[in-house]
C-alpha cells in the first residue's frame, strides 16, 4: 500500500529549519505532499519527512510551554492560576494516542530505510537509521515514565485478513521489558549514529547524554518506587546497581569525549549564565540538543508570556511565569548558603530598604540571571512592584507599574525571564522570540554523572563535578556533598528547565514537597512617606493557589479511549 504524507508546506520548513540548524533549507521550493517512494529515494524528501518526526517527538516543554514548571515547587501561570489542586487536575503531559501514531511512523520507516535510495553512501542511510531508532527508543521512555509498562510495538501492525483489529490488541508488557528494550535500542543507535555533534539532530553525543537520563530514571524508579500490577508498574531492585552505573558510565563517556564544555565566555557570572542560553554560536558548548527556532520562520511567545507588566508588548499576555516566594528563597547567597529573605529585624518589625532590589542583595548568579525582583533594573527601567501604599499615614492598596495584583502581572512579586531577551531586537509579538530551547545541556550531564557516583558511594567523584558547577558562578565548593546537598544543587542550576517536575517524581517526593502546600509572594509596601519599602511573606488565595499531589499521580491514568479500545490494557492504580 502507497502512503501519502501530508504537510503544510511551512511545518515543513520550519521544521527541516529546527532539524539542520541552518538556513540553507529555506531557498528550496517548499513540499506539501510526500509519497513513502519519494521519501525512500530522494534526500530532499526524506530530510523533510525526519523533519516532520524530530517535530513529534513529545519532549514535555516544547515550544516553551513551561507547563510543568506551574505544577512542581518553581513557579506558577498566575494569569490562569495554574497552581491548582493536583488530585483534581492532572495535567496530561503526553498522548498515550500520539505517541503510537509516532512510534507507527518510525516501525514503518525503520522496517523500509533498508531498502531507500535517498543516500550517497551506506555510512549515511546507517546513521539515519540510528537516529529513528533512538527517537523511537526515547518516545518509549517518555510513555513508560508517565504510564509505567507499555505495549511493546517494534513493527508496523498490517490490518488483519478478517478486518477485525481487535487481532492486533496487545496487553501492556512489563515496565522492566520496557527499560530494557529502551536500553538495548539506545546503545544500538548511538553505535550507528554519526559523532559529529548538532545541537538540532540526535547523535553519538546527544544519545550517550539522553541515555544517561533514561538511566537515572531508571535507577531512581527501581529504588523508591514498589511494584505494582505484576511489574507493569516499578522495578526489581536487583536493577537498581545497574542502572545507576549506565547511567555512570553514559555520562562519563560524553565527559571524556572533550566534545563539550561548561559555558564560559563572559567573566561577568550573571551575564554568562544567562548568555548560555541565548548564544546559538560554536562557541557555546554547552548545547547539547535543542529545539531549533530562528526569526521569522519559526519562532515562539516566550518574551511575550514573561514580560513584566509595564513591559507587554502589543499584545499584552505578560506576567505568566512567577517564581515562587520559596523558590526565591532556595537560591542561596554568595557568601551562605541560607537563602531566606532578610525582611525582618531580630524584634520582628519590617526592615526598611530605601532600595527595594536590596532585599535580594548578594544572592548568588543564576538568580539574577533568572529572576525578576522589585527594584530590578529591566529594559532601561527599574521595576516597580508593591501592593500596598502608605501616604499621609494612611496604607491603602496600591499597585506598582510592574505589579502586584492586577491581571498580567506578577502575584509573587518575581518574573521569571531565564530565556528572556533582555535587549529585544524587535517589538513583543506572539512570533517574536527565537532563542533555542535546550533539551539536555552539558551541566545535565555532568550532574547526572554526579548523582549516579554518589549513589553509587563515590561521594569525591560526585563532588567534583558538583563543585565544577557550583565553581562556575562563582559560589564556594562545598567540603562534603550529601544527596540533599546535590538535589539542591540541581534544583537551582537546570530551574524551569523542565526537570524539576521528573525529579520530584522519580525520587518519590512530590506528595512530600507538594501536599496540601501553600504557594507565598514577597508582598511589598511602598511607604511614599519616608521613600521605603518593607516586605511580608504572604500566602496566595487557597481556591487558587494552594497545591497538593495524590500518590496515584507518579504516573497518568490511561488516555480516555485507550481500554475501550483495547480492554487487555490495565488501569493504573487509583483511577
Amino acid at each position: 500500500m502507497k502512503l501519502r504524507f501530508k504537510y503544510i508546506g511551512r511545518l515543513l520548513i520550519t521544521g527541516i529549519l529546527s532539524l539542520a540548524g541552518c538556513t540553507d533549507f529555506l531557498d528550496k521550493e517548499p513540499v506539501d505532499v510526500l509519497t513513502e517512494s519519494s521519501i525512500l529515494s530522494n534526500q530532499t524528501a526524506f530530510n523533510a519527512h525526519m523533519a516532520y518526526l524530530y517535530n513529534q517527538i513529545p519532549f514535555a516543554e516544547r515550544n516553551f510551554k513551561l507547563r510543568n514548571n506551574w505544577l512542581s515547587d518553581f513557579a506558577g501561570d498566575m494569569v490562569n492560576n495554574r497552581l491548582r489542586a493536583l488530585a483534581s487536575e492532572q495535567y496530561d503531559f503526553n498522548s498515550w494516542k500520539s505517541s503510537y501514531v509516532l512510534i507507527r511512523a518510525l516501525n514503518n520507516m525503520i522496517g523500509k530505510l533498508p531498502e531507500a535510495i535517498a543516500f550517497d553512501t551506506e555510512i549515511a542511510k546507517n546513521e539515519a537509521l540510528g537516529e529513528l531508532r533512538f527517537i523511537r527508543a526515547y518516545v518509549y521512555f517518555t510513555l513508560v515514565q508517565r504510564y509505567g509498562g507499555v505495549p511493546l510495538v517494534t513493527e508496523v501492525q498490517e490490518l488483519p485478513e478478517s478486518g477485525d483489529v481487535s487481532e492486533l490488541n496487545k496487553p501492556r508488557d512489563k515496565a522492566e521489558d520496557i527499560y530494557n528494550f529502551i536500553e538495548t535500542e539506545m546503545d544500538a543507535a548511538i553505535g550507528m549514529m554519526s559523532a559529529t555533534p548538532s545541537p538540532y539532530r540526535f547523535n553519538k553525543w546527544s544519545g550517550l547524554a539522553f541515555k544517561s537520563q533514561v538511566m537515572l530514571y531508571a535507577a531512581s524508579i527501581a529504588k523508591y518506587h514498589e511494584i505494582e500490577l505484576d511489574g507493569l508498574i516499578g522495578l526489581p531492585d536487583s536493577k537498581i546497581q545497574h542502572y545507576w552505573e549506565a547511567a555512570r558510565d553514559a555520562a562519563k563517556l560524553v565527559i571524556e569525549s572533550g566534545v563539550y564544555a561548561l559555558y564560559n565566555e563572559d567573566p561577568d557570572k550573571v551575564s554568562n549564565y544567562h548568555k548560555l542560553f541565548m548564544d546559538k554560536s560554536s562557541a557555546n558548548k554547552e548545547r547539547i540538543f535543542a529545539e531549533g527556532f530562528l526569526y521569522p520562520n519559526k519562532t515562539h511567545e516566550f518574551d511575550l508570556n514573561c514580560a513584566p507588566f509595564n513591559h507587554r508588548g502589543g499584545q499584552g499576555s505578560g506576567g505568566h511565569y512567577n517564581p515562587t516566594y520559596d523558590m526565591v528563597e532556595s537560591y542561596e547567597y554568595v557568601d551562605n548558603t541560607n537563602g531566606s529573605l532578610k525582611i525582618k529585624n531580630l524584634d520582628g518589625s519590617p526592615i526598611e530598604y530605601a532600595n527595594p532590589a536590596d532585599v535580594v542583595k548578594n544572592k548568588e548568579p543564576r538568580f539574577f540571571a533568572c529572576v525578576l525582583y522589585p527594584g530590578a533594573p529591566w529594559v532601561g527601567t527599574t521595576l516597580q512592584i508593591y501592593g500596598n501604599i502608605i501616604s499621609g499615614g494612611v496604607t491603602s492598596g496600591g499597585t506598582g507599574p510592574d505589579g502586584l495584583t492586577q491581571t498580567e502581572a506578577t502575584s509573587t512579586g518575581f518574573y521569571m525571564v531565564k530565556w528572556a531577551d533582555f535587549a529585544p531586537p524587535r517589538p513583543i509579538t506572539t512570533t517574536s522570540s527565537d532563542v533555542d530551547k535546550m533539551f539536555i545541556r552539558y551541566a545535565e550531564v555532568l550532574l547526572n554523572y554526579a548523582e549516579a557516583q554518589l549513589e553509587l558511594g563515590n561521594e569525591p567523584e560526585a563532588r567534583k563535578y558538583v563543585n565544577m558547577i557550583r565553581g562556575r558562578v562563582g559560589l564556594q565548593p562545598l567540603a562534603s556533598v550529601t544527596v540533599d546537598n546535590y538535589r539542591h544543587e540541581r534544583q537551582i542550576e537546570l530551574a524551569y528547565e523542565g526537570n524539576r517536575y521528573w525529579d520530584l517524581v522519580r525520587w518519590r517526593k512530590f506528595h512530600e514537597v507538594i501536599y496540601n502546600t501553600k504557594t507565598y509572594a514577597l508582598w511589598p509596601v511602598y511607604n511614599k512617606d519616608k521613600n521605603v519599602y518593607t516586605f511580608r511573606k504572604e500566602p496566595l488565595p487557597d481556591n487558587q493557589f494552594t497545591r497538593t499531589f495524590d500518590a496515584k499521580l507518579y504516573y497518568n491514568k490511561i488516555q480516555s479511549g485507550v481500554i475501550a479500545s483495547n480492554p487487555l490494557i490495565e488501569e493504573n492504580p487509583g483511577y
